[in-house]
């Protein structure tokens, strides 16, 4: 896998590369200004001697001629460093004087009108070439001189104005890795805030000493450490209510088993066995509720997304589940199905456990004899699911307190874990209802009702 570019790396590359262009555009301006800068300068010099050649032209008897004295001659000659050559013949291009194989000009001017110059080559070598032409003589003249001080001239500009540019460019660019550096540091100090937290702190970081920019990540990060301090805690908890629960039965399972071992006399035995049983019964209880509690804890923010259920056919089906065990309490158990279709938006196993968990709540806290009810109500408010009996019921102060984990009420001897309620609050939350006790409306015994929000749209594809 390729190694991820550092973020200072590509800060400093998209701040740099900028720079760069610049650097480029520059010298090819500057490039094309020396050079122009110096042929005005050699142009002005050609241009004048073909004017002052074009004046030492006469007319004789014999004709056209050209005039030079020595000492021009001399100065046509005289340069280290270039070759000067001319030309000067008349308008029907017969020869007068200078090199006779200097190029026919590219374009011949007015008469009077400011020498042309432009680009040629001769004798193997480029040239700069003025073409001048009188209007007192019918004559053309040229002066040429070769590209060597042009071409050091430039590049003495060139050079003049890079070596300059590539200073600023570089003094940029450390600029530019100092800057970013700097601009970095308070990730870095967020880091490094982060590395010497020890792993029980938890707590937000400072939001308002850092960089506007830089907010939003803080902000995140303390979204997120709110979130794993809560996860945490739940299972901190539920770690210690599992073990402070589970202790006792085993604890008994123990004994009991311990007592089975020593008996001696056959006929206590079956009631040791039995207690064994009952320890095991309840311990199992314990554990399925601990763990569909856990499991719902553990994953909160990963659940299935709601969809839509038809309520009567899951109570019906979880009901009928339940029948078995209540004729065995010695308990009617039965189920008032609403008068019209109840869809609601929820998860099918969190429903079915839910519901489990009333019908269990209620089978195990009334008396034989005694009648328990399932009941759907649907109107446009939303839907109701409530499990009612006509046991002893529950004190208004107990009623709240009756959803918090392992409080089994006061006056309570039936046998039980204290997590049913709990359950069914938490299964209630996770799909948007919400649970609470009523005095159950025959006037004596408990109503547990979950309330459901209307479905809304996308009732469609039951379950």
């Amino acid at each position: 896998m390729a190694e991820t570019q550092s973020l200072r790396g590509r800060l400093f590359a998209r701040l740099v590369v900028p720079l760069v262009a610049l650097l480029v555009v520059s010298a090819g301006l500057a490039y094309y200004a020396s050079f122009r800068f110096a042929n005005q300068v050699y142009d002005n010099w050609i241009s004048d001697t073909a004017v002052a050649l074009s004046q030492l032209t006469r007319r004789d008897p014999t004709g056209l001629s050209l005039h030079l004295p020595a000492e021009a001659r001399h100065m046509l000659s005289s340069d280290q460093r270039d070759k000067t050559y001319y030309r000067v013949t008349d308008i029907e291009g017969g020869f007068i004087a200078g090199h006779r194989m200097l190029p026919a000009p590219a374009q011949i001017p007015e008469p009077d009108a400011a020498p042309v110059c432009n680009d040629a080559s001769f004798d193997g070598l480029p040239i700069r070439v003025a073409t001048y032409r009188p209007a007192a003589l019918p004559i053309i003249v040229q002066v040429a001189e070769t590209v060597v001080k042009r071409d050091m001239l430039a590049f003495e500009i060139i050079a003049g104005m890079l070596v300059p540019l590539l200073v600023l460019v570089a003094l940029g660019a450390v600029s530019v890795w100092v800057g970013v550096d700097a601009g970095l540091s308070p990730l870095t100090r967020l880091a490094q805030l982060l590395r010497d937290r020890s792993p029980e702190d938890l707590g937000p970081l400072p939001e308002s000493s850092a960089p506007r920019e830089v907010r939003p990540l803080v902000h995140a990060l303390n979204g997120l450490l709110a979130r794993v301090d809560e996860m945490l805690s739940v299972q901190r908890r539920f770690v210690a209510d599992a073990a402070h629960q589970l202790r006792t039965p085993i604890a008994g399972i123990k004994t009991q088993s311990e007592m089975a071992l020593r008996t001696r006399d056959p006929a206590a035995l079956p009631a040791v066995l039995q207690n064994i049983v009952a320890g095991s019964t309840r311990l199992s209880s314990l554990v399925t509720q601990l763990l569909s509690l856990a499991r719902v804890e553990s994953q909160r923010n990963t659940l299935p997304a709601l969809q839509a259920v038809d309520l009567d056919r899951l109570t019906r089906a979880v009901t009928s589940d339940w029948i078995a065990r209540a004729l065995e309490t010695g308990i009617d158990l039965g189920y008032e199905a609403p008068a019209s279709p109840a869809v609601i938006r929820g998860d099918p196993v969190l429903l079915r456990e839910m519901l489990a968990n009333l019908i269990d709540n209620a089978l195990k806290h009334c008396p034989s004899g005694s009648v328990a009810t399932v009941s759907i109500e649907a109107d446009d408010t939303g839907t109701v699911l409530a499990v009612e009996d006509d046991g002893p019921g529950i004190p208004e102060p107990d009623r709240e307190r009756m959803f918090e984990r392992f409080h089994r009420g006061a006056d309570t001897t039936a046998a039980g874990t204290g997590l049913g309620l709990a359950i069914v609050r938490e299964f209630a939350r996770e799909q948007g209802a919400t649970a609470r006790i009523e005095p159950a409306r025959s006037g004596r015994g408990t109503r547990v009702e979950v309330r459901f929000p209307p479905p809304g749209d996308g009732a469609e594809g039951l379950d």
